[in-house]
């Protein structure tokens, strides 16, 4: 993935100088550094302004390099709401939508959602169990569009008015590149309240429909793999963190991280299975991973135990002494003042003749 910032609004927290300056330094420079290096391009909530010259270079990605496109947003996409917010319509990426822009149009409300192509196949890979509070929360703010004839419109969503307004929306260009709209905003699914537990599978069938290729749909068991991917990430990273504070104490780690090399390698010769949806192949080699981080972290437990032992000791040391000084000062300034013999008072007699 490459993450450029192409929104104006203020939440980005950037003048407007560095959110083109960043666009220069991070876009592509070339067609060829695009589609040599990227199967689909993403335009969420993406100013067209922020954006500028490289929005020929897309388009042309697509339309000769075949490559998939997805436009979400925000009020920056679409038919934009303001000045600062153009519309894409009469864009050379606006012209590959799958739909027409009503300009200035932002709809502050969205649900429930109604799927016309409940058979789809990007659709039926995902369970879409409404009743579920992660996901039943979600209100669908969204553009509003219109469907283009010969775009397939998958899903629909209700509008505080009652209108049935286009959410989701695809069709294939002719050199079969897959294009698909999302009037709302696509980080949605995992911003309100808890994140949605198959926001990640969405995402990820998304981005495999529109890389041409067949979606899986075996639910529980791309889940179940993606998961996997990110708890053994998330072991590994506590895994270094714990080996960073122990080396912070003087410990010698070496050979730990040794054997943290061996686990990047078998990842990445795991992760070839998951690009090819290979689940079951991939998940067998991450139980190996598995096997070793649990080898690997009880180790890393026993450096920490002998590591902290010592910093233990020292500060027990440290403690006691400081006890024990403390001590024989108060003993010596209140105690043993009784060996001391006690000095009587005496006063001068004047002369009396």
């Amino acid at each position: 993935m490459g993450f450029v910032i192409a929104t104006l609004r203020d939440w980005a927290g950037m003048a407007e100088s560095e959110v083109h300056r960043r666009v220069r330094l991070y876009m592509p420079r070339t067609y060829r550094d695009l589609v040599s290096n990227f199967d689909v391009i993403v335009l969420a909530n993406a100013n067209r302004f922020a954006v500028g010259t490289h929005i020929d270079k897309l388009a042309q990605g697509v339309e000769e390099g075949g490559m998939g496109l997805l436009m979400s947003g925000g009020w920056e996409t679409f038919g934009g709401t303001s000045m600062a917010a153009p519309p894409w319509g009469d864009s050379a990426v606006g012209r590959l939508l799958p739909t027409e822009d009503v300009v200035g149009v932002w709809v502050e409300s969205g649900w429930p959602v109604i799927f016309d192509k409940p058979d789809h196949e990007l659709i039926r890979s995902i369970p879409w169990n409404f009743k579920d509070p992660n996901l039943g929360q979600i209100r669908w703010h969204h553009n509003l569009v219109k469907v283009r004839p010969g775009a397939e419109m998958l899903a629909r969503v209700v509008s505080a008015s009652g209108s049935e307004d286009p959410l989701m929306i695809t069709w294939k260009l002719p050199n079969e590149a897959r294009v698909f709209a999302l009037t709302s905003e696509i980080h949605a699914l995992s911003w309100y309240g808890s994140p949605w537990e198959y926001a990640i599978d969405f995402g990820s069938n998304l981005m495999i429909y529109l890389n041409g290729r067949p979606v899986p749909q075996d639910v529980t068991l791309a889940h179940a793999a993606r998961t996997k991917i990110f708890q053994v990430a998330t072991r590994r990273s506590l895994l270094v963190s714990l080996l960073d504070f122990c080396e912070s104490f003087g410990a010698n780690t070496r050979s730990i991280l040794r054997r943290a090399g061996e686990i990047d390698a078998a990842i990445a010769a795991a992760m070839p299975e998951y690009l090819q949806l290979r689940f079951e192949e991939m998940l067998d080699a991450y139980r190996e991973v598995e096997a070793m981080l649990d080898e690997m972290e009880q180790d890393a437990m026993k450096l920490k135990n002998a590591t902290l032992l010592w910093v233990y000791v020292v500060e027990w040391l440290a403690v006691t002494g400081t006890t024990l000084f403390c001590g024989f000062l108060l003993w010596s300034l209140m105690v043993r003042r009784r060996f001391y013999r006690e000095v009587k008072a005496t006063k001068l007699l004047m002369d009396r003749t």
